[in-house]
């Protein structure tokens, strides 16, 4: 597990309009091992308020916690894409992230949520990428000053950060995989192979 924390809990970040598929592969990673390996996380939705929140697909999500009740201590904070990463709910998470990075705490935005995360200084000192440099550039805005660090792959890991295209998804799964230490190298490269091939891994 995360040597930074004590608690088992990676908190899934939601937001109105949340991108569905983009956690759809990392939460049972997490929650259940696919079967290959043994599960040592809890996923607990993280939300604004304690109403259902939907998303992109229309599916609607209770929270387990809210943004005024989310615990002290937990493994990891994960940033769900989506299209309101712009809204008022987006500025109430700014000073969860500050937290977050300021202890350590394995963090990943994918999608919109890496611009959000340019647009509040977040990316500028180290290695990131997004939906395109252009795209973020315009996102962020002047508070956004670390092109020379973006790359244009689908998923960048930086030590406990994690950033992801909308479209990297099997990427940034593997690297927030590998940045809690749920498995072996093996196992997780197995993965992104099964998801890329269609052929799952023998085990």
């Amino acid at each position: 597990m995360n040597s930074e924390s004590t608690s088992s809990e990676v908190l899934f970040l939601l937001i109105p309009e949340y991108a569905d598929w983009e956690f759809a592969l990392l939460a049972p990673g997490l929650r259940r091992g696919f079967g290959i390996w043994a599960p040592q996380y809890d996923v607990k939705v993280l939300a604004p308020d304690e109403g259902p929140v939907m998303s992109l697909g229309g599916f609607r999500c209770l929270p387990d916690y809210t943004f005024d009740s989310m615990p002290a201590d937990y493994a990891a904070l994960i940033l769900v894409g989506g299209t309101n990463w712009w809204g008022e709910e987006a500025k109430r998470v700014v000073p969860i992230v500050q937290q977050a990075l300021a202890r350590k705490k394995v963090v990943g935005a994918i999608c919109d949520a890496s611009a959000f995360m340019g647009a509040n200084g977040f990316l500028n000192e180290v290695s990131h990428t997004s939906n395109g440099l252009a795209y973020l550039k315009e996102r962020a805005g002047s508070a956004y000053t670390g092109a020379t660090r973006y790359q244009a792959v689908p998923s960048v890991r930086d030590g406990n950060l994690i950033t992801a295209s909308g479209c990297g998804f099997l990427s940034f799964t593997c690297d927030v995989l590998a940045a809690l230490n749920v498995t072996d190298e093996a196992n997780i490269e197995g993965i992104r192979e099964a998801f890329t091939s269609g052929i799952f891994p023998e085990v």
